[in-house]
């Protein structure tokens, strides 16, 4: 039992409930585990399933800011360009380049704004699958036994 089998199923969980949904999702993530597992390896695997999402959703707690990739120097830069940018608006000479700088620094925000929105909203939905499939691990492993 590697480790790559257990990423795939988890990967193939979340494949099929972003596409199909739960119930299929968790009956193809079952049927996969029960076909490729022989009898007696099947509890050590759906227990190392359970640790492996957990050590995701931990690993994706920590990355829930979404401002501590790129994005946040990405910020920085856009907040130092509108400060020169607003300086050569006050200047007579520079006002068209302030203008037009100062309007590429609000169209870069507003994309910047829109992707750390999209970066956490998925953030939140693959902290939810991956509960789910801790759920469904769980469950497994209570029937089981």
């Amino acid at each position: 039992m590697k480790k790559d089998s257990v990423d795939e199923a988890i990967d193939l969980y979340v494949t099929e409930r972003m596409a199909k949904g739960k119930d299929t999702a968790s009956s193809h993530f079952l049927a996969c585990i029960y076909l490729k597992q022989q009898r007696w390896e099947i509890a050590e695997y759906l227990q190392r399933i359970c640790g492996m999402t957990r050590y995701y959703i931990d690993l994706a707690t920590v990355t829930r800011n979404p401002f501590k990739g790129p994005e946040i120097a990405w910020l920085g830069t856009m907040v130092c360009l509108a400060a020169y940018a607003v300086m050569l608006v006050s200047l007579e000479e520079q006002r068209t380049l302030g203008i037009l700088l100062l309007s590429g620094v609000l169209v870069n925000a507003s994309y910047l704004m829109r992707r750390v929105a999209n970066k956490w909203c998925e953030l939140h939905v693959m902290v939810a699958i991956y509960d789910e499939i801790v759920q469904i691990t769980e469950h497994e492993l209570e029937s089981m036994a």
